[in-house]
């Protein structure tokens, strides 16, 4: 008999606000755009969100990827150069 190992998944909307939460943090900004969901690892189930944050003391724009669990804890991967 085999069982079935079920992951739960992190809801979109939820991955996206940690994704932004984190991104916050980590550029210490404000995000200026709806966070998008760009792909799912399987069979991890992790999602890959782009933040997009602004940061008023360098008047630059950032986008900022992060890969979310399936408790919703966001890990940053990578981030772009500031952009006016």
């Amino acid at each position: 008999m085999l069982s079935n190992t079920v992951l739960a998944e992190c809801l979109d909307p939820d991955a996206k606000a940690a994704a932004d939460k984190s991104a916050q943090q980590y550029v210490g900004g404000k995000t200026f755009k709806t966070a998008r969901v760009l792909k799912k690892h399987l069979p991890s189930k992790r999602k890959e969100v782009a933040s997009y944050v602004y940061v008023k003391a360098d008047d630059l724009y950032y986008t900022v990827y992060a890969l979310v669990n399936s408790q919703c804890n966001a890990a940053i991967i990578k981030r772009t150069y500031g952009k006016h």
